[in-house]
């Protein structure tokens, strides 16, 4: 009797065991039943307070169960809603390109033409730099800013622009 009362224990310990081992695994499911087993064997083995204390785990592992199930959910949740988010930027951004685009195209040849004269002008202004030519590059920047005032608003507005290059020219003018 009293080795079949020993065996009973070492099989509810190793049920134990068993379940903890499932448990970091995360396989609460599995590790609740290996628990249910184990209580099991220590209610015929009399341990009423083993007993109660497994059953407290099994509770506290039923209650991380939903707490899981619901954190996953939001996760998943927040998720969605921050790829919609990023979705409608995405939409936005090409929406606006479309519009630069068309807008492009409404563009007089005349304007086109400066535009282009302005883009070349850069690619030298950038040659130059590295150069060191200094007085060229300030030069090339103010007929550059001459071009852009030239343009009306109404079909370009080249503000910002102007003021980076304003912004560069003064950095520049130290330098010669």
């Amino acid at each position: 009797m009293h080795r079949h009362h020993d065996n009973l224990e070492e099989e509810a310990e190793k049920l134990e065991n068993q379940s903890k081992e499932e448990f970091n695994k995360k396989n609460y499911t599995i590790a609740i039943s290996l628990l249910n087993e184990a209580k099991e064997v220590y209610k015929q083995l009399g341990y009423g307070g083993k007993v109660g204390i497994i059953q407290k785990q099994i509770s506290q592992m039923k209650n991380l169960m939903v707490f899981e199930k619901q954190n996953k959910y939001l996760k998943t949740k927040n998720e969605a809603q921050f790829q919609q988010r990023v979705d409608k930027v995405l939409t936005e951004k090409k929406r606006y390109e479309n519009k630069k685009i068309e807008s492009l195209k409404e563009i007089p040849p005349q304007i086109k033409g400066k535009l282009e004269k302005i883009n070349l002008l850069k690619e030298k202004v950038e040659k130059e730099l590295k150069l060191g030519r200094i007085e060229r590059v300030k030069g090339r920047y103010e007929y550059i800013i001459e071009l852009y005032k030239s343009i009306p608003k109404s079909i370009l507005n080249s503000s910002f622009e102007i003021l980076e290059i304003e912004r560069i020219l003064s950095s520049l003018g130290d330098k010669k």
